[in-house]
């Protein structure tokens, strides 16, 4: 893949010229429905508008490499080609873990250094898990939402208004919140993020021009380690720790992921202890205050509300959620169900006679699995938090949750193992 770019009042346009390896789609495997779902590259520009005053060339050559590998890391072939070369370390150290080139090489530049007074970056989005990890990180980290410029004419059922809700209230709290529009999500049909790094093109961008020394986002327990859904495997081992943990270090900005350890229960509590509750919402369809209550997200995430708030889960709110299209569709898909551990720790707690609740409860589990290990941190994730952060985050989790003891993560990792999963 052949990259070129231009940079104009901070106005940065991406060329991508695939070559003869490169492939134009992909079969990428849907943890939600347990099937291949074929991804196409349909779309050779894109655009990402930053500060005026910005400029590509400000950008190490080794951290700009990178966000282009996690903008369209699927449809790379064995080389990324560049308009300046990339430091022999860089180059060695994605060799190492993707079996990709990246050229050319720049014998002579170093790799990139933080500065020693470099603050935290974090990718926010607004939502429950988003904000919990916000309220763990340093005050002085700075917040990038990935600003989503919709193409004209394309219909979507995306509405940013709760977002930028979020963004400005968190922003009036005195943190730094930057909200960065771009197009990059339509490179791809189905629109949507090529990598688990993708959201962070921003801010990796902007690496030189803030002075970052790590990044992160909110991925929860369930989707680091693919608890519910697929069995429980390595955080380093799964999409969203593989390459990129590696390829972070290498360019100075490792992970620092506050809720990678945490389940949706733990986050879901950490914000509804915290003055941010009034603006966190997880749905990314409906209006402020008001999800869509039309999608699977809505269905899911309202019902833990109400469990760990100990609001009555009457059989009309049932009935409503039960009819939601997309979350029947979820719901009878290929077992496992996706977050399936969620489900289970919210049939866990339900005790009443609603048919459709019942029979969910049977098929997640909840009536016969322990749960209360979701409401603790799986501490072992504090290497996807750098070692400057770490004490500090560290800290500030143990406020909300206590660490999983040995039965804990026994019971964690062997009621969600592929083994289980294997046997039905």
């Amino acid at each position: 893949m052949i990259i070129k770019y231009k940079c104009q009042n901070g106005k940065l346009e991406l060329k991508f010229t695939p070559e003869k390896d490169d492939p134009k789609r992909q079969l990428i495997f849907n943890t939600t429905f347990k099937k291949n779902t074929r991804v196409d590259m349909v779309s050779t520009r894109c655009e990402i508008r930053f500060p005026n005053d910005w400029t590509a060339d400000a950008v190490h050559p080794d951290v700009f490499a990178l966000a282009m590998l996690a903008a369209i890391y699927p449809f790379i072939g064995k080389t990324l080609r560049l308009p300046r070369g990339v430091s022999r370390a860089f180059h060695n150290q994605v060799m190492q873990v993707t079996n990709k080139k990246v050229l050319p090489v720049n014998e002579k530049l170093a790799p990139r250094k933080a500065p020693s007074n470099a603050v935290p970056a974090f990718t926010y989005s607004g939502g429950i898990d988003s904000t919990a990890a916000a309220i763990l990180l340093p005050k002085n980290t700075h917040f990038f939402y990935f600003d989503r410029i919709v193409p004209t004419g394309t219909k979507t059922l995306l509405n940013q208004e709760a977002a930028y809700y979020a963004c400005n209230s968190m922003a009036k709290t005195g943190r730094n919140v930057h909200k960065i529009k771009t197009d990059m999500q339509y490179l791809r049909k189905p629109v949507g993020f090529n990598s688990y790094l993708s959201d962070a093109v921003p801010a990796l961008l902007l690496a030189d021009y803030y002075g970052f020394d790590t990044i992160g986002h909110g991925q929860t327990l369930e989707i680091g380690y693919q608890i519910g859904h697929l069995g429980f495997k390595d955080c380093k081992e799964t999409e969203v720790g593989h390459p990129w943990h590696k390829l972070l270090k290498s360019i100075d900005l490792p992970y620092t992921l506050p809720t990678i350890g945490l389940s949706e229960v733990s986050t879901t509590r950490i914000v509804n202890k915290s003055p941010f509750r009034e603006f966190a919402q997880a749905c990314s369809r409906g209006k402020i205050k008001k999800p869509c209550m039309n999608c699977f997200k809505c269905f899911r995430k309202s019902l833990l509300d109400k469990v760990i708030m100990n609001q009555p889960l009457t059989d009309h709110y049932l009935n409503k959620l039960f009819s939601i299209k997309d979350a029947r569709n979820v719901l009878n898909a290929p077992p496992p169900i996706y977050f399936a551990s969620i489900l289970a720790y919210i049939t866990a707690h339900y005790n009443g006679r609603h048919k459709k609740m019942q029979l969910l409860k049977k098929v997640t589990r909840g009536d016969t699995l322990e749960v209360d290990w979701m409401n603790k941190w799986y501490a072992k994730s504090q290497e996807f938090i750098a070692p400057k952060y770490r004490n500090r985050v560290k800290k500030e989790i143990l406020k909300y949750a206590e660490p999983m003891n040995t039965k804990d993560v026994r019971t964690m990792t062997k009621s969600f193992s592929k083994a289980y999963f294997n046997q039905k």
